[in-house]
């Protein structure tokens, strides 16, 4: 009897803590969404020069497709390529937002938005352009 209570409670402790860590590394692996984790950034530091009311370099950043769609040199992103994507660059390299305008991007976002760029499903040649 004894020890089948310990093997109950045993079993208790490890479904306890089995679920709190799988969900902590699912968080941490899961891919970056664009409303819930890119676009709050995005409002933060990027669309008042960006956004509805001013679009510099006619780039607008509120919805993917005009990411895609970029503005007057090339698209802002490369699906599945971040090191490829012009709005990587840019904020790597500390360009934008320019540095008149606070608060800058974080290393962390940086790295977030990096890996949301390169989660994306690269478009394929027979699919339409933008």
């Amino acid at each position: 009897m004894r020890i089948r209570l310990h093997a109950v409670l045993g079993g208790l402790v490890l479904c306890a803590h089995s679920p709190v860590s799988t969900v902590a590394g699912e968080e941490k692996d899961s891919v970056p969404d664009f409303t819930r984790d890119v676009l709050p950034i995005f409002e933060a530091k990027c669309l008042r020069c960006h956004g509805a009311k001013k679009r510099a370099g006619k780039l607008d950043m509120r919805t993917l497709d005009a990411l895609r769609k970029g503005g007057v040199t090339s698209p802002a992103i490369q699906p599945g390529n971040a090191r490829k994507s012009l709005l990587i660059e840019l904020l790597h390299y500390n360009e934008m937002p320019p540095k008149k305008e606070t608060p800058r991007v974080t290393k962390e976002e940086l790295e977030l938005l990096r890996k949301w760029i390169n989660a994306m499903p690269v478009p394929s040649a027979t699919s339409p352009n933008r």
